[in-house]
């Protein structure tokens, strides 16, 4: 999926819905997304990849060590594979954070979560492809296995939507700088498997 466009935006004023799918046809199979709501993409699950924005003065990257925190993002919602190279691996999800329905007056409740940077964790097989045990991984925000409903073309289809986009995996390339770790199980698309971190 492409970056929010001018399409995905809200509809314009007195347009029906007849007249916005006629303009969205209009565009052919253009990819594009909703941005979703701060309860959808501020959870953070067991599991799922986090990463942190780079930035060129000193911030929180520089001092990431155990007790330390620092600003993650686990849903890569409107976030292109252009964008990728602003952020980097910050950790795997070790405890929830289950955020409320936002009621417009502002969080009620500290955002904090574990995160796992290094050792063995297990991680959903949420690429196109089978996972085998020495592969090193590697973290992406687009996944090209990704069906029209934004879940794996290959999954089960009663695991759910998976909307909004999440972080995902696949086999790293040789010069890859997004290695997470090395795979030590088997896994098809959709299953689980257990990854050993490389240390951050």
């Amino acid at each position: 999926m492409a970056p929010l466009t001018e399409l995905a935006k809200a509809p314009k004023a007195g347009q029906s819905a007849e007249a916005r799918a006629a303009e969205l046809t209009a565009h052919g199979n253009q990819s594009f997304e909703y941005k979703p709501h701060f309860h959808e993409w501020a959870t953070a699950l067991p599991g799922m990849i986090c990463v942190s924005r780079k930035a060129r003065n000193a911030t929180f990257r520089n001092y990431v060590a155990a007790e330390t925190a620092t600003p993650t993002v686990s849903c890569c919602a409107c976030l292109g594979a252009d964008d990728m190279k602003n952020f980097y691996f910050a950790g795997v999800c070790r405890s929830k954070s289950v955020r409320p329905i936002d009621d417009g007056v502002g969080p009620s409740v500290d955002e904090f979560f574990t995160l796992a940077i290094g050792g063995m964790c297990t991680l959903l097989n949420n690429s196109s492809t089978a996972i085998f045990p020495g592969d090193m991984l590697e973290w992406c925000f687009y996944n090209e296995g990704v069906g029209k409903h934004g879940m794996l073309a290959k999954s089960n289809p009663t695991r759910g939507t998976g909307k909004p986009r999440r972080i995902t995996v696949k086999i790293a390339t040789a010069a890859s700088e997004r290695v997470i770790g090395r795979a030590l199980s088997f896994a098809k698309a959709g299953e689980t498997f257990d990854l050993l971190l490389k240390s951050c």
